[in-house]
């Protein structure tokens, strides 16, 4: 067990790979309640009577967040990437709760003895990043020695491991219900490595009439009620809301110019480039300013033309643009081609809204929120405020809102929230909102008269691609005639003849994308066969096969592992989806996040 366990760690744990867990071992630890009243009030979600509470989903997105901020010190965490974080998070819960469940029906258990074995033989990544050498690497023997120290408490450590396990003897179970045959290997192989050269008779799709013997209005009525759960239009909302956009003034405005002379003041006095690196906003910061040599129209036309009276090595007045300001030196000048080049170093300070700013908007927004809230009336807050409101279009969830934007928090809201109810206030690094719910509509299949059109061009082509295929295989009735030629059988029926370049079924061919059917039917013959008819793109094709090298059989020995493992990890990959998938669909989940906020 310990051995198999020992080398399972050493593939991806697709379980972390598709579930984003960074946490699956610790999330069994928060709090996470059974169903009851007094927590009704206390929970962000349930899952099958597990509640979710507010504080274990904020501890999942904490660990979320610091692991974000680790990997981008350099970057700030922006609206949106707080709302993936948060989606990250809740499904991280999900489904480390499903494969909890999961773990405890399977009856997977754990003993001291493997607990020992692996804490001794594969410490946890955690646990490996304080053990290591100069050059960053884990360092076994140092590891060793801390374990044999009688004074060191592994109690936590145990506690981790003794969690991790059952996941990795669960991802054992799931590559378990895997296999790969030899014949997908050679078939992967083969699609990689025959290369094939072929002739071809393209009969296009499009081009057919089918005048006549188009579809009637009960071929559309039938093919709607065969299909009607493709015309299913999902839940959708309509809000009103206000939006405010958080804008710089010209008080803000006023300040940076005010602190741009102070920058200015500094870089004359001392380094520029140093201080370029400590106060610009543009990317030429990292090499203190200096752009090279640029033309005229790649600066704002006030930042170039305060250049014309500056010496090298003057700095220039603070310039105003309509982004913010700009303090540049200039470096050298040249003529290349009748155009003056400037080599210049900037300091480049963008204008946004300051605190007092983005303060008074607060106040502003939250009055409104409080005014609607105890009226019930968002537009009345709103106007007597000097704000507007819109109404949006109807809108499905976690898509964009007509009139709006892309505001995930507001659409979340959207659906689950009351009908009337009207939002907390909800800010993003551009503006504020306030919404309120006007309406909601149910997921139901959208009019026959709706997508009868649709229908009709979908039956019109399935037409058409038939009546393709029937000048098809006539035409490959004709071609395998003894004593005949693809080629003369081409030019009696007067069908243009292609040839296609060297190409295998994993490279694009006659205008189509890898892997398509024309390279698969292809792969099927060998030279001189013709084959088809196959459907690919917008014509159907029959093919002649004109060449074709295998690879040869050490090179096919020599790949089958490699290619083995890829096959492997697809099917691994594709099965825990599906797994996931089907935990999901037996289960109870209820997302309660904007409800309870």
């Amino acid at each position: 067990m310990m051995k198999a366990m020992r080398e399972n760690t050493k593939i991806i744990l697709w379980i972390v790979v598709v579930a984003f867990v960074i946490t699956i071992f610790a999330v069994w630890g928060l709090d996470l309640q059974s169903g009851g009243m007094q927590q009704q009030q206390n929970t962000v979600g349930r899952i099958d009577g597990v509640t979710i509470t507010p504080e274990a989903y904020q501890a999942i997105y904490s660990q979320l967040s610091a692991q974000f901020r680790a990997n981008n010190p350099s970057g700030e965490l922006t609206s949106a990437q707080q709302e993936l974080l948060r989606e990250q998070a809740w499904e991280n819960i999900v489904n480390n709760i499903l494969t909890g469940r999961e773990v405890e029906r399977l009856g997977i258990t754990v003993t001291d003895e493997e607990v020992l074995n692996f804490i001794r033989t594969s410490p946890p990544p955690e646990i490996q990043q304080y053990f290591q050498d100069d050059k960053g690497n884990f360092d076994f023997a140092a590891y060793q020695q801390a374990l044999n120290n009688p004074e060191a408490d592994w109690t936590s450590v145990e506690q981790l491991v003794r969690q991790r396990i059952p996941v990795v003897k669960l991802n054992q179970y799931l590559m378990a219900q895997v296999h790969v045959s030899q014949s997908e290997i050679t078939r992967a192989l083969q699609e990689e490595h025959v290369k094939l050269v072929a002739e071809y008779v393209a009969f296009p799709i499009d081009a057919e009439s089918i005048e006549g013997a188009g579809p009637s209005d009960d071929d559309v009525a039938a093919y709607y009620q065969a299909h009607i759960d493709e015309y299913q239009t999902p839940e959708q909302a309509i809000i009103d809301a206000v939006r405010m956009p958080i804008a710089a003034t010209e008080t803000d405005r006023a300040e940076l110019m005010y602190g741009a002379e102070l920058v200015r003041e500094q870089a004359i006095k001392g380094d520029f480039a140093a201080i370029a690196k400590a106060y610009s906003e543009s990317h030429t910061a990292a090499v203190g300013g200096e752009t090279g040599f640029i033309g005229a129209s790649q600066r704002d036309p006030a930042v170039m033309g305060a250049l014309a009276s500056l010496k090298p090595g003057d700095v220039s007045p603070v310039v105003s643009t309509p982004d913010g300001a700009a303090i540049v030196q200039l470096v050298a000048t040249k003529k290349e081609k009748g155009e003056t080049l400037y080599n210049i170093r900037e300091i480049v300070m963008k204008l946004a809204a300051g605190p007092a700013t983005i303060d008074s908007l607060s106040v502003l927004a939250q009055e409104i929120q409080q005014a609607a809230t105890e009226s019930g009336d968002l537009a009345a807050a709103a106007n007597a405020r000097g704000r507007e409101v819109v109404t949006s279009q109807p809108f499905a969830k976690g898509m964009p809102i007509p009139g709006v934007g892309y505001v995930p928090a507001l659409s979340r809201f959207a659906f689950a929230g009351e009908i009337g109810a009207i939002s907390g206030v909800i800010t993003d690094e551009n503006n504020f909102y306030i919404a309120r719910i006007q309406n909601r509509t149910p997921s139901a299949a959208r009019p026959l008269a709706e997508v009868a059109d649709a229908i009709k061009g979908t039956l019109e082509r399935e037409a058409k691609t038939e009546s393709a295929r029937r000048k098809a295989r006539a035409f490959l009735r004709s071609a395998v005639t003894p004593r005949t030629t693809f080629r003369d059988v081409a030019r009696q029926y007067g069908y243009d003849v292609a040839k296609t370049d060297s190409f295998s079924v994993s490279t694009p061919v006659a205008d189509l994308p890898p892997y398509s059917a024309f390279a698969r039917a292809a792969l099927s013959g060998h030279p001189g066969d013709a084959v088809g008819p196959v459907a690919s793109g917008n014509a159907v094709y029959v093919i002649q096969i004109t060449g074709r090298r295998d690879p040869e059989p050490a090179q096919m020995t020599r790949l089958v592992p490699g290619m083995r493992d890829r096959v492997y990890q697809q099917k691994v990959q594709s099965y825990v989806l599906y797994w996931f998938a089907r935990l999901k669909e037996e289960s109870n989940i209820e997302d309660l996040r904007e409800a309870s906020s």
